[in-house]
């Protein structure tokens, strides 16, 4: 029971060693680091531009420099909607000796098809009920390589809410470490059930909505992230025309719709469109209509 966050320092607390390199492009990249400094590991943090994909052979460089046992970064930075490519990062980081790969996937995961056992081993692999899964929040999702279980049994102070070998051990057993939500986790069955029962529809309507974003947003303003790095699940808009995103929320509360304003820095300069989940191609249409009208 617990939003991505603690996930993420799930992650860290029992896949880090000691020294981790961290990409940060973003907010929640940042967060990633923070979160590796405040659990007292040796973090070195690679600044990339906001809006700039981790690319691999930028992993295989850093890599080069120090002697690291894990690596961090976000496959889905929404604070500038840009997707970094998980599976030739993995492929990176397989070829060094014994370093981990933690991946904060918490707005990808669900919204295209990662495939873990068809990939480079990632050790971390963390996301969240409220996101693609369109649930409630309150359940962070943890993948964990078998050599992970391995190596958190020898890092100390793994801690006791996210000891993921307490996790394990519960989990043979059929019960959990502590306290269970059972209603998310009887919600998140039956998610998992209805996406496995049509899951190229799923994945085919998630590719739809984005593309109508993209190409909408291409005419009416200009995308932020890098191109042909663009995420899946969220649309960053450039707001070169200038319009206020706080005014043209008020308008689309009118019609009980909202888009989120640009994240720190970018607040009034980007804005954000969510089209993952349980968000309809007419969803989407009709938003799209209404900014329309707004800025016209």
């Amino acid at each position: 029971c617990s939003s991505g966050t603690g996930g993420m320092e799930a992650a860290v607390r029992n896949g880090v060693r000691e020294k981790v390199l961290c990409f940060v492009n973003g907010a929640f990249s940042e967060r990633f680091y923070k979160i590796c400094v405040s659990n007292g590991k040796d973090a070195t943090r690679i600044d990339l531009a906001w809006g700039q994909a981790v690319k691999p052979d930028q992993v295989r460089e850093e890599l080069s420099r120090g002697d690291f046992d894990a690596v961090t970064f976000v496959h889905n930075e929404t604070s500038t909607g840009v997707m970094s490519p998980l599976e030739e990062i993995a492929e990176v980081v397989a070829q060094q000796d014994d370093v981990f790969l933690l991946v904060d996937a918490v707005t990808s995961a669900a919204a295209i098809p990662i495939r873990l056992g068809d990939m480079a081993p990632v050790d971390y692999l963390v996301t969240g009920s409220q996101k693609a899964l369109a649930l409630p929040p309150g359940l962070a999702l943890l993948a964990v390589s078998e050599r992970a279980h391995d190596r958190a049994a020898t890092i100390e102070n793994r801690g006791t809410y996210f000891d993921v070998l307490a996790m394990n051990k519960s989990w043979k057993s059929n019960q959990t470490p502590n306290t269970p939500p059972i209603a998310l986790m009887q919600a998140l069955k039956d998610r998992f059930a209805m996406i496995l029962a049509d899951e190229a529809n799923w994945y085919r309507a998630h590719q739809e909505k984005a593309e109508l974003t993209r190409d909408w947003a291409r005419k009416q303003f200009q995308l932020f992230p890098e191109a042909g790095f663009e995420s899946v699940s969220m649309t960053c808009i450039e707001n070169n025309r200038g319009i206020s995103v706080a005014d043209l929320n008020q308008t689309l509360r009118d019609h009980e719709m909202l888009l989120a304003n640009g994240y720190g820095h970018l607040k009034e300069k980007t804005f954000r469109i969510g089209h993952m989940g349980a968000v309809t191609l007419d969803d989407t249409k009709e938003l799209l209509g209404l900014i329309d009208d707004f800025i016209n």
